[in-house]
């Protein structure tokens, strides 16, 4: 009888540690953007970029383009984080921005927004 005990404990304590080392499958997974908003306009150059976290992401590819991921003509921002934010100083121009999960056994789809800063020189005038 003891020993049932002890192998049914043993057993349990080593599912449990097992799934700290398991990475689940993110190959169909996205994360919910929460901001900025889609289609934003703003003079503010420095802007929060926030999403939710998934339960099975480990980290998140950030990715920034202008003017699109369509139509390439830079990419200032391809950077994994750990955290479901970042914050940064972007120039003046037309933005495209996407995030996805990661962890180490896959990665997620990318969900995307699009952003414009305006120059607030040229809004002065």
């Amino acid at each position: 009888m003891k020993r049932i005990v002890l192998f049914s404990v043993i057993s349990v304590a080593c599912f449990f540690s097992c799934a700290e080392f398991v990475d689940y499958p993110l190959e169909k997974k996205t994360v919910n953007l929460i901001g900025p908003k889609n289609d934003l306009i703003t003079l503010d150059t420095t802007l929060t970029f926030l999403w939710e976290k998934h339960i099975d992401a480990t980290s998140y590819r950030l990715q920034i383009a202008t003017p699109d991921f369509e139509s390439i003509e830079r990419i200032p921002i391809d950077s994994v984080v750990t955290k479901d934010y970042v914050e940064l100083t972007l120039k003046p121009g037309t933005y495209e921005w996407r995030v996805r999960p990661e962890n180490r056994g896959s990665v997620g789809i990318y969900t995307s927004r699009k952003l414009v800063i305006l120059d607030q020189k040229v809004d002065e005038k």
